[in-house]
């Protein structure tokens, strides 16, 4: 994940109680603003100006939840659209919500507590943990697992497959490393499902179990996963299917995600977390000052990783802590703007408006900026027909391929990529990638085709995204028509 300046859009990653009792629906109002810590903000005139961003949000499409709070107080608690599409029930400040990655931001923050406290060191490897680590991972350190300095890969297995520990262990210990421990950095769910199975061993408690115990002592009881997740409020596919379903497999989460992904929250869980381990309630003062370290370089020098949160010094807005977070179908992003007191959650089952262009939104909103909500793009009048030739054989294997399972996926890389493509990245980072433009591309038309002998070109309309985008496949061979990449526009 890059961090980006003010109403620059972030990249994606491939959530004392408040009250329940808030009415919220499309059509609900901001809450009454408290006085804000920023002078140069007028909190009435902003709670205002996010009550407009958010009308012009929903009328553009935007689906599903929003929570800020200032200084521990909510100003603003929306919902948009249907959490149930099947039911009609709309998002709401109980609607359960996939967090996806911000999951990485509650390993850290344990992480930080047991360091900070002496039970686990920063320093300790895994072979101080796992007997049967490979020599090229042995020295691999708990503090490079939580910064994504350990070099491994993304991903080794399937989120939604059911399987223990000890084939995820397996299939981590065997992957190939992208660089020498502690050299560089690379964004690794791997890793933080490592130092989760680290936090068990050193603690007795499953994850879950530990995380939900210390969010209770703060009030904060909707988190987790198993243990919480409830169907009648959580956010639904238009299939039917819920976050178990959707995200976990329909079985427990197996340990592609625990740990790294795939927690469910709600809104005012999500303020009410930040707000407490910000003000050094939920852990010690000094875990979270250790936790938020800018220890790791993301590139670049713009934004730094700290215990499964970024940090960022902006140049208008100061000190900022953040993770987002999204799977094929759903997306998130929290956010602290820590000179200011501000704290802002966003969640949705949509990729248009998606989470990051939300809180870039509504930041600027807060602060009286310029910002633009582009409404979605209608879709063509009518399909393209293929004609029958290999380049439009590929094209139509492919979107088959989209809108079938990973096995018929799998089946259509190793048939369809050549040797180098699929030589360039492991076949589950191939996999990923086809996942994120399955779910990009649902229910799609074709709007464009066009070849020639080195290339395929189409456009497709996407109604997640509200837009045509353009796909370019490079195919060196005009008879084979083997893929050698793959540009998105």
């Amino acid at each position: 994940m890059k961090a980006l300046s003010f109403l620059r859009r972030t990249s994606g990653r491939m959530a004392g109680a408040l009250s329940l009792a808030l009415a919220i629906t499309s059509a609900a109002t901001a809450q009454a603003p408290a006085q804000a810590t920023d002078p140069n903000v007028d909190s009435i005139a902003a709670s205002a100006r996010l009550s407009e961003a958010f009308d012009a949000l929903e009328a553009a499409g935007f689906t599903g939840i929003v929570g800020l709070s200032l200084d521990g107080e909510t100003v603003l608690m929306r919902g948009a659209g249907e959490a149930d599409p099947q039911t009609g029930r709309l998002f709401g400040p109980d609607t359960q919500v996939d967090i996806a990655s911000i999951t990485k931001s509650y390993t850290g923050m344990l992480a930080a507590q047991l360091i900070s406290d002496g039970t686990l060191s920063a320093d300790l490897r895994l072979a101080d943990v796992f007997h049967d680590v490979p020599a090229d991972k042995a020295d691999i350190t708990l503090h490079q697992l939580l910064t994504h300095a350990a070099g491994l890969p993304g991903g080794v297995g399937d989120d939604l497959v059911d399987e223990d520990f000890d084939t995820f262990r397996a299939n981590a210990f065997a992957a190939p490393l992208r660089f020498e421990p502690g050299t560089a950095y690379y964004y690794s769910n791997v890793g933080f499902s490592l130092a989760a199975a680290i936090i068990e061993r050193a603690t007795g408690q499953t994850y879950e179990t530990l995380l939900r115990d210390r969010l209770a002592a703060a009030g904060i009881r909707d988190t987790g996963y198993q243990a919480v997740h409830d169907t009648r409020r959580s956010v639904h596919l238009r299939d039917g299917r819920d976050v178990s379903e959707a995200s976990w497999g329909g079985h427990p989460p197996n340990w592609n995600l625990i740990g790294n992904g795939g927690l469910v929250s709600t809104a005012p869980d999500m303020l009410a977390w930040r707000q407490a381990w910000s003000a050094g309630e939920l852990i010690s003062p000094e875990a979270r000052d250790f936790g938020q370290t800018p220890f790791q370089d993301e590139g670049g020098g713009a934004s730094y990783y700290g215990y499964g949160l970024v940090v960022e010094d902006d140049p208008e807005l100061g000190r900022i802590y953040w993770h987002n977070g999204g799977s094929a179908h759903f997306n998130a992003h929290w956010r602290e703007l820590a000179d200011h007191g501000l704290i802002l959650f966003v969640a949705t089952n949509q990729r248009h408006l998606n989470a990051d262009r939300v809180v870039d939104v509504l930041t600027a909103a807060w602060f009286d900026r310029p910002w633009q909500v582009a409404p979605a793009t209608p879709p063509a009048d009518a399909s393209v027909k293929l004609p029958d030739t290999p380049a439009a054989r590929l094209v139509h294997d492919y979107l088959a391929a989209l809108a079938a399972d990973a096995a018929a996926r799998q089946a259509f890389i190793e048939a369809r990529f050549t040797p180098a493509l699929l030589a360039a990245a492991p076949l589950q980072e191939h996999l990923a990638l086809f996942e994120q433009i399955a779910a990009d591309l649902t229910d799609h038309r074709l709007a464009a085709f066009q070849s020639d002998e080195a290339q395929v070109r189409i456009a497709v309309f996407a109604p997640a995204l509200g837009r045509t985008i353009e796909l370019v496949f490079d195919t060196p061979d005009p008879q084979t028509r083997q893929i050698a990449g793959l540009q998105l526009g």
